[in-house]
């Protein structure tokens, strides 16, 4: 087994008001509880609710079955908030999975938390990424690296 590197620039924010901005880009996407100052417009995170990839993250979170599930682990004036990193499509499942892995959202599947079904990842994360760790490793089985 060989350690596979993947770096990934998350782009954001987008407000669920807001939520035909995102691109119709194939990748990842994290779903946060969170409020947004208009004045400002800056974003408060509050707590990661969901991580989940697909050939359209727009159609995705727009369409999700798990939506309901989202708004449910809102917090008193947290509104759903968004970022999305595109992925080349041959890697998507496996940097969703790390992700999952790693950050243990609430709203997502346990056995998409507890397990990682790909040889050894490092992650390497940029752009928006509150709430979220920079640079981790994941490894098969589910145990953490390093």
């Amino acid at each position: 087994m060989s350690r596979q590197y993947l770096s990934l620039e998350l782009l954001g924010y987008w407000r669920d008001a807001d939520r035909t901005e995102i691109p119709n880009d194939g990748g990842v996407f994290c779903v946060y509880g969170g409020e947004y100052d208009q004045a400002s417009d800056e974003y408060s995170l509050h707590r990661l609710i969901y991580i989940g990839e697909s050939r359209n993250v727009n159609y995705a979170i727009a369409h999700h079955e798990a939506r309901e599930r989202w708004l449910a682990k809102l917090g008193e004036q947290e509104v759903l908030c968004y970022s999305i990193g595109v992925v080349y499509y041959t890697m998507r499942e496996r940097c969703a999975a790390a992700l999952i892995h790693e950050h243990r959202p609430l709203a997502n599947a346990r056995e998409a938390i507890e397990t990682f079904a790909y040889d050894e990842t490092e992650m390497v994360l940029s752009g928006k990424t509150r709430l979220l760790n920079n640079h981790f490793i994941v490894s098969p089985g589910g145990a953490k690296v390093g």
